[in-house]
């Protein structure tokens, strides 16, 4: 096997990362390789890749596994000693062609072998992807994911990204633009912007922001059709990119909030730095500047303390912001912060049934959501066997003649099944 085999888990930020660290390797010539990509913004996250990582082992004895990502670097002691991982790297590593060149000519024997740095207070240096190089195309895919950030300067009470992930670093303008161009010209028709905490992009410069950033983007190319932003935090402003997205309607009306609570409380124990009614404010601003906006969330359920009235509190403001696509997560003990060693942690059973509760309103919600928007004329995506998503990000299936993939239609959305499931026809 002399492909490149790149199993990932977890965020859009390792999907892009991913196909660089494909190209390390190919480029290193390292043969027979396996790369499990991992996450470590859960517990039940690093189980599924141990998981998946001693189902590769079984079932290719004779392949070099390179471990990697953020469960590699939050705990690597835990697969120091297992000799049948070739290699683990760690955050600050992973991007960089040294390392696979290094590998490619160390031998199985002497595996695992460690490339994992300290993180926090020596973050990576900013690994500027080369378009020639490093830009590739998303095999079966019609969008492409551009990074403009990484690392994240908030300390929330629950969670380990800044450790496995270091400081707030802003790309520069000039990298991403490049990355945009390249894609533009092969073709891709959507460009999505990602990083670990994307509205702190620019804070670490001078005179730059990601208003500015999608507004140079925007004005720069006139061809892209499809410009959608990641998850971002409610405790910032966005009343500038609302109002871009009201003149430019390349700007998808659809936004993702990383919300994790509906309660004041449960907020300031999280260290959050929003409250519960700066999400209330920010989506009515989405909804005033498109009725037709979609917004999704995180959400955290069972966090220590978590009273049924603060879950309930929760519970409402999703129903009170029509929060259509939800991210449930029943809370989970990360070792080493704060929250792990809260008081009064939750029992397991009461955070299966908050999280299924919370799934069963945005399930709800969502088909409603769906169902509102029958009869309007919008624009598709198609991806695959005249499939996509519309620009408020609803899965649509496309009856009528085939259509081919990475070409965006007018549609009128005319049918929605019980189960969300929506239809529409290509319209002039």
């Amino acid at each position: 096997m002399d492909e490149v085999k790149v199993i990932t888990f977890g965020c859009r930020l390792n999907i892009f990362e991913s196909e660089i660290i494909r190209k390390r390797v190919q480029k290193a010539g390292i043969k027979n390789a396996i790369v499990v990509h991992t996450c470590a913004v859960t517990s039940e996250a690093e189980r599924q890749a141990k998981q998946q990582i001693h189902k590769i082992i079984k079932e290719n004895p004779d392949a070099k596994i390179i471990l990697t990502g953020c469960s590699a670097q939050n705990s690597w002691q835990n697969y120091k000693d297992n000799q049948n991982i070739f290699a683990i790297l760690g955050n600050k590593e992973k991007l960089s062609q040294q390392y696979y060149n290094e590998l490619a000519i160390l031998t199985q024997k002497d595996a695992p072998h460690i490339y994992v740095g300290e993180i926090l207070t020596n973050p990576p240096e900013m690994i500027e992807v080369q378009p020639k190089d490093d830009l590739f195309k998303f095999d079966g895919k019609t969008k492409a994911f551009v990074q403009i950030q990484q690392g994240c300067n908030n300390r929330c009470t629950y969670c380990v990204v800044p450790f496995v992930r270091g400081k707030n670093q802003s790309f520069s303008e000039k990298s991403i633009l490049n990355q945009c161009k390249t894609f533009i010209k092969e073709g891709y028709k959507e460009i999505i912007l990602t990083g670990v905490d994307i509205a702190a992009y620019g804070s670490d410069t001078k005179n730059k922001s990601l208003f500015g950033l999608v507004k140079k983007i925007l004005d720069t190319f006139p061809k892209l059709q499809r410009l959608r932003l990641s998850s971002i935090d409610p405790a910032k402003s966005y009343d500038q990119i609302l109002g871009l997205m009201k003149l430019d309607r390349r700007l998808m009306p659809h936004f993702h909030l990383s919300i994790q609570a509906g309660d004041d409380k449960v907020l300031n124990d999280m260290r959050r730095r929003h409250n519960r009614e700066d999400i209330i404010s920010l989506c009515k601003k989405i909804h005033r500047a498109n009725k037709n906006s979609a917004i999704g969330a995180d959400i955290i359920v069972g966090f220590p303390g978590e009273t049924e009235k603060e879950f309930e509190n929760t519970y409402k403001l999703v129903k009170k912001c029509n929060i259509t696509h939800l991210h449930v997560f029943p809370y989970s003990i990360r070792p080493g912060t704060v929250a792990a060693k809260m008081q009064n942690q939750i029992n397991g059973n009461v955070k299966k049934e908050r999280a299924k509760k919370l799934r069963e309103l945005g399930d709800k919600l969502k088909y409603k959501f769906i169902k509102s928007q029958k009869g309007k004329k919008t624009t598709v995506l198609v991806e695959n066997k005249n499939q996509g998503y519309t620009e408020n990000y609803i899965f649509v299936n496309i009856e009528g003649d085939p259509i081919p993939n990475n070409t965006i239609v007018n549609v009128k959305i005319t049918k929605v099944e019980k189960d969300g499931t929506a239809y529409a026809r290509v319209i002039k």
